[in-house]
């Protein structure tokens, strides 16, 4: 039986805003991480179809508990018989080895959350990396679990996103749902990609997120660097993705005034000099564009001035504070239709 990780997640505010909540069950340093392995790292709030959390590999051991299966993409097999309706967000029916709930428990280092099928969950891998002993993981809030060699964090909530499962974020020390549905890139806003996590996972992940080196975004499949110099690494594809060792772009590159930083191309495989891409201060963007944090990671990106949103935390679950690829000025966007 794996050991229980079972949430009721995310949306932030009962007024449908997305400011984010206090954490949840939270983990000191002497509570066996076995127990709650998230760490109360993500956001309490609605489950099913809206919930909270975003999309990585389902965990590495399979469930046998689970009555029935999916046939024809059918009933979700649980012991509710829970339905499986596909969705924007989750195309195909998860695997029903995977599926969670509270007598279903997930193993350490993982978390049960909704998948966008129905009222089905699975479970998701949080963050965190490899290690052997504790000094490999860097930060006094996080231990290695020797069961399963990976970083778990002991303190409530999270530093970055990279605590969080992809397509969450971490605002005010919350993991919250940032899964943006889509079908192609072009239902994503600039600086994400349409990233397929899983057949049952489908949503626009921000390619820019926090790296200390390459390994940190294999799974983006694009090389880590300092794209605006400030000393911090993200991860950001090439302008010349098909070189033999390609380097990340860097704003460097880009001497244009009219396009004077890396931009993410629609299908997050390559950069050019754009408009909408990472920057210091204003000075760095074109004429009439503002340098604004939009995700909450101290990574500001050129955008419009103006705009319906300051930052994600302004947004639903779901929703991210960005510029649309049709352009203007950041706004809420939900991308492809459920």
């Amino acid at each position: 039986m794996r050991s229980f990780a079972y949430l009721a997640l995310a949306a932030a505010a009962a007024a449908g805003c997305g400011d984010s909540a206090a954490p949840t069950l939270p983990l000191d340093s002497e509570r066996d991480a076995s127990v709650d392995p998230d760490g109360g790292i993500f956001g309490d709030g609605s489950a099913g179809d809206g919930g909270s959390d975003g999309g990585s590999d389902g965990g590495p051991s399979p469930d046998g508990g689970l009555d029935g299966g999916l046939p024809d993409g059918g009933d979700g097999g649980m012991d509710g018989g829970a339905a499986c309706n596909t969705s924007a967000l989750c195309p195909s029916c998860p695997d029903p080895d995977l599926l969670c709930d509270e007598e279903n428990p997930c193993s350490v280092g993982e978390v049960c959350l909704p998948t966008g099928c129905g009222d089905l969950a699975r479970c998701f891998v949080i963050g965190a990396g490899a290690c052997e002993i504790d000094a490999d993981c860097g930060d006094p809030e996080y231990a290695c679990n020797p069961s399963i060699k990976r970083c778990l964090r002991t303190a409530p909530g999270c530093t970055d996103s990279n605590d969080c499962v992809p397509g969450f974020a971490c605002e005010s020390n919350v993991c919250i749902d940032r899964r943006v549905p889509c079908q192609s890139g072009s239902d994503c806003p600039h600086g994400y990609a349409c990233w397929f996590a899983s057949p049952d996972q489908r949503f626009c992940r921000r390619m820019t997120r926090p790296c200390s080196d390459d390994l940190d975004c294999l799974a983006l499949g694009v090389p880590c660097g300092d794209v605006e110099g400030d000393g911090l690494g993200e991860c950001m594809p090439s302008l010349d993705p098909n070189s033999q060792d390609p380097v990340s772009c860097s704003n460097t590159q880009c001497t244009d005034e009219e396009t004077p930083i890396c931009e993410v191309t629609v299908d997050g495989t390559a950069a050019v000099c754009g408009r909408f891409g990472l920057c210091t201060s204003s000075g760095d963007c074109a004429v009439g564009f503002e340098c604004r944090d939009l995700w909450g990671d101290a990574r500001r990106e050129c955008v419009l001035s103006a705009g319906s949103c300051v930052d994600s935390s302004d947004c639903v679950p779901r929703e991210v504070c960005a510029t649309p690829r049709a352009g203007g000025s950041p706004r809420c966007s939900a991308g492809a239709s459920m």
